[in-house]
């Protein structure tokens, strides 16, 4: 789409289309192609909900235009067009082209069933300042050798105690699998160096308690509810267990039963 230069915009419009283009309104955007160029577009019913929305009626623009219905809030969407805020579009004829290649429609009028590319972009302070932000970052980190000796200096520790801090948490981990390994084998279930390190907390909970006992996975079970092999629960194993042991015992006194009533 060619870039051309656009007539000054009326205020009004212009804050209903940064509404329309703030997350406060919902409105859903789509990427499209048109002109073997990306666009944004959207359908003309999600705008239309977007400025029957609460958000919108207590804005200041809002409150200026009044309660719309939906039709007015149609007619609203409509007066934006000849400003080229917006141009109405439609999928494009070539049934071998995807759903998102767009081409334009040569009668420009608002329905809440079309789609609609947006050419108005909004504020641009705001990229601006981050753009001029990043250049005075990269700008500076060029220039380091022209930095005061004392700025240097202070970097340089700055980097050095980055790095101490890494290495030490790095040592910590190790040093915690260690300690863990050692007592899993000599006094299972094990013991963690901070058990909540890796856990997903706050920085100084990840340092309490200092010390804890591993806390094995509970044993899985399958869609049935029947424990998995190889994961059968302590208890069950000692039941087999005694029950093993009890059929063996009256399989030692059965003989004895039956030898008694042969004697009878």
């Amino acid at each position: 789409m060619e870039a051309h230069a656009q007539p000054e915009r009326p205020k009004n419009l212009c804050q209903v289309a940064d509404y329309l283009l703030s997350p406060q309104s919902g409105l859903k955007k789509r990427d499209g192609v048109f002109n073997e160029s990306r666009v944004t577009y959207f359908r003309g019913k999600g705008a239309v909900n977007a400025l029957l929305k609460p958000e919108f009626r207590q804005s200041a623009v809002g409150k200026e235009l009044g309660d719309l219905t939906r039709e007015s809030a149609a007619q609203l969407l409509g007066s934006m067009i000849p400003h080229q805020f917006f141009l109405k579009m439609e999928r494009s004829s070539n049934p071998d082209a995807p759903r998102n290649v767009l081409q334009l429609v040569q009668y420009q009028s608002f329905s809440e069933d079309s789609v609609f590319v947006w050419r108005y972009e909004g504020s641009q302070l705001r990229t601006h300042l981050m753009a001029g932000g990043l250049l005075l970052i990269v700008l500076a980190g060029v220039m380091f050798p022209l930095w005061p000796v004392p700025l240097r200096l202070g970097v340089w520790y700055l980097s050095v105690g980055v790095l101490i801090l890494l290495g030490l948490f790095f040592a910590m981990a190790i040093v915690r699998l260690i300690l863990f390994a050692i007592t899993y084998a000599v006094l299972k279930p094990g013991i963690w160096i901070f058990p909540n390190l890796f856990e997903d907390v706050g920085f100084v909970d990840s340092f309490i308690p200092l010390w804890g006992w591993h806390e094995p996975e509970p044993p899985k079970e399958n869609s049935k509810g029947k424990h998995i092999e190889g994961d059968e629960p302590q208890a069950t194993i000692e039941s087999r267990v005694v029950s093993d042991e009890v059929a063996e015992k009256v399989a030692r006194r059965r003989p004895m039963v039956e030898d008694a009533a042969d004697e009878e």
